[in-house]
């Protein structure tokens, strides 16, 4: 829960102020990190619009709470996310991928929108059109927890504490896990990841049965 929800928290709502009533746009919603990210933006009443490559994670993501689903087919999926957002764009963007991905959420991306660059999956480098981020007044925000000093992760932990643990103890928010595999099946665990077959999070458990 720690590492994907405040993951999700720290990206969405501390770094870009992501409030109530504003659309979300959440890259790899099938992941762990992703998953979190839909139901934090339900729970503050945002719209959230989610991407995956492949139709069946989104199914999955809409009882979350996602409220469109866009197949990101070679990485393309600006228009289908202005089409779902009537024109104006995402306001706020979880970048859980990286590389090309960051041109097309130039394109998809609001008016004065903020961009949270999370992860790299795709890779470290883009080509972008710089002339975007001047017209539509753009924030693009690097950011990563383990890197940063001990009182930066002690604010981070305690806005966790107060703003998100209340939502889990109450069931608001639930941790999605695909499956629970012995740690002898590491090897396993990490071919099913490398596959992107999972939905939400592939725990490892040093003792016990594996659990599907």
């Amino acid at each position: 829960m720690p590492e994907a929800f405040i993951t999700a928290y720290d990206g969405m709502v501390t770094q870009a102020g992501l409030s109530a009533g504003e659309t979300v746009l959440v890259h790899a919603v099938a992941s762990g990190v992703g998953t979190a990210a839909v139901q934090i933006a339900r729970a503050i009443g945002a719209r959230c619009i989610g991407t995956s490559r492949t139709k069946e994670k989104l199914v999955r993501a809409k009882e979350l709470g996602m409220a469109v689903g866009v197949v990101a087919e070679g990485g393309r999926f600006a228009d289908a996310v202005l089409r779902a957002s009537s024109g104006r764009g995402a306001d706020v963007i979880l970048e859980l991928v990286g590389g090309n991905y960051l041109a097309e959420d130039l394109a998809c991306a609001a008016p004065r929108a903020r961009i949270v660059l999370v992860g790299l999956l795709a890779g470290g480098r883009a080509e972008l059109d710089l002339g975007l981020i001047l017209r539509k007044r753009l924030t693009v925000v690097g950011t990563v927890l383990r890197s940063r000093p001990l009182e930066e992760k002690i604010d981070a932990m305690q806005r966790f504490a107060r703003h998100v643990v209340p939502l889990l103890a109450s069931a608001q928010l639930v941790p999605v896990v695909e499956l629970v595999l012995p740690l002898s099946r590491a090897a396993e665990a990490h071919a099913r990841m490398a596959g992107s077959e999972g939905f939400g999070k592939i725990v490892l458990s040093v003792d016990g049965p594996a659990l599907a």
